[in-house]
């Protein structure tokens, strides 16, 4: 599956929603960020929301990412 424009992420079921690839770039109303994953057993969707003056970005990305797949650390 290939990365798509910019998907309406609240435009989208929960099923579809999971199906995702990680990174795939999303907006809830004007706001972009990028897919990280669904956190389980609640299925709560996790993304990374982008602002050019939030520094330490991808460490902030990193650790969303390995909450999302729950691996050890995550908080």
């Amino acid at each position: 599956m290939k990365y798509q424009k910019a998907i309406n992420i609240w435009a989208l079921t929960s099923i579809q929603r999971k199906a995702l690839k990680i990174g795939q770039w999303v907006t809830a109303g004007t706001a972009k960020g990028q897919y990280m994953g669904q956190k389980s057993p609640s299925a709560t969707d996790v993304v990374i929301w982008h602002h050019t003056d939030v520094k330490g970005y991808n460490s902030k990305r990193s650790a969303l990412r390995d909450y999302a797949l729950g691996q050890r650390g995550a908080k």
